[in-house]
């Protein structure tokens, strides 16, 4: 038996959240583009929220005290099936009609769980996931760059079942003038990123030996549940 695991989790909103709900976005006819798709997001770090948030001239970061106990949950490591996850999600692939029916199959599947819990990948990592889907770069490229952002690791609530879970805590404000530093910070790890990302792949590329995305869409197509059991 699995033994259950208390966290304490944070979640940025405009708004205070006393009650979390998963598909909040999909309530209110929201489009949802974010690593897992629709869900309540949240993480263990006080400082990412508000590091994405900080656009804002104020944000509201929420607390929860938080059990997984008796949930259905996937665990994605920093490997394949989480780089494939987070491309099939970030992207709507309107253009390659072609891969629709898979991207449905997965986003089902991932839609399966009542928690999932894997890497975030913020907008810093979305020109490395858009030249993985365009085949100009293989996974293991792919992945090393997103290990080497350690953007950390969220807890994405799929499900009413993983919302009930939270326990509201509390609410603190932050106002324009305490997002400064996260602004600035978010600019400076921007510019030095885009250069780290390419002095990175160069040297990567004499060593490439990894898939494209091509290759793992064929392995995956015939069983998508199966394929990520493996």
């Amino acid at each position: 038996m699995t033994r259950e695991q208390k966290h304490n989790l944070y979640h940025a909103s405009l708004d205070i959240i006393k009650v979390p709900q998963w598909n909040f976005k999909k309530l209110n006819k929201e489009r949802e583009t974010r690593d897992f798709g629709e869900g309540f997001y949240t993480c263990k770090e006080v400082a990412y929220p508000l590091y994405l948030y900080c656009g804002n001239n104020a944000v509201t970061l929420n607390e929860y005290k938080f059990t997984d106990n008796g949930l259905n949950i996937l665990h994605l490591k920093n490997d394949v099936k989480w780089l494939l996850t987070v491309a099939f999600h970030r992207s709507d692939f309107s253009k390659r009609r072609k891969y629709h029916p898979l991207r449905d199959k997965i986003r089902e599947y991932i839609s399966s769980f009542d928690l999932i819990i894997g890497t975030i990948s913020n907008d810093n990592y979305f020109s490395t996931m858009d030249d993985f889907i365009r085949n100009l770069i293989p996974d293991t490229v792919a992945i090393e760059i997103a290990q080497m952002m350690s953007f950390g690791v969220q807890y994405v609530s799929k499900s009413a079942k993983a919302d009930a879970q939270f326990v509201y805590l509390d609410s603190q404000q932050y106002d324009n003038l305490h997002l400064i530093p996260y602004r600035e910070r978010k600019a400076q790890e921007r510019e030095l990123m885009d250069e780290r990302v390419e002095e990175r792949r160069v040297d990567l590329y004499p060593w490439n030996t990894g898939k494209l995305f091509a290759q793992i869409i064929e392995e995956v197509w015939a069983d998508v549940e199966s394929w990520y059991k493996q």
